[in-house]
């Protein structure tokens, strides 16, 4: 079976104090995506720790993800990546920085990747189906599924 990682950016209001990183945000998008995951592996790309699985215990901080802590957390991200057969990554509500991140992590490996969402999140209901057809190998129609996807390394 084909393993696929479902993965978001963090959230920005966060919960004080140490839980697992699914109940420190308080983003309603991390968890529409985490309840959207289709059998697919979720983790959540946070600007400290880089892709966490929500299940991980970890401290409320503050922190911006700029370029520098990107190139400091690619190694982190590639390494948590490295054992998938595809990444998709809802970049809706997320900064570019986030989506720039997961792409060079992916590029450097060149682990197949699809980006999907867009500003207002309309597209996150379309998760489960494009989960579906990545595990059946069905990457050609998933712009018909959703206008938003954006496709990497897969050829």
């Amino acid at each position: 079976m084909m393993r696929i990682l479902l993965a978001t950016a963090c959230g920005a209001k966060k919960k004080k104090g140490r839980m697992s990183a699914i109940d420190l945000y308080k983003s309603s998008r991390i968890k529409a995506v985490y309840n959207r995951k289709n059998g697919a592996d979720f983790a959540i790309l946070s600007a400290k720790y880089g892709l966490i699985p929500p299940t991980k215990i970890i401290k409320d901080y503050e922190q911006i993800l700029d370029s520098k802590i990107s190139k400091k957390l690619i190694p982190q991200v590639v390494e948590f990546i490295k054992d998938y057969d595809l990444v998709i990554f809802f970049k809706g509500g997320s900064r570019e920085e986030y989506r720039n991140l997961i792409k060079q992590a992916c590029i450097n490996i060149n682990k197949p990747l699809v980006l999907v969402g867009n500003r207002n999140q309309e597209d996150i209901g379309k998760l489960e189906d494009i989960i579906l057809r990545c595990q059946k190998g069905n990457y050609e129609d998933l712009k018909t599924i959703a206008s938003s996807v954006e496709i990497y390394n897969l050829l």
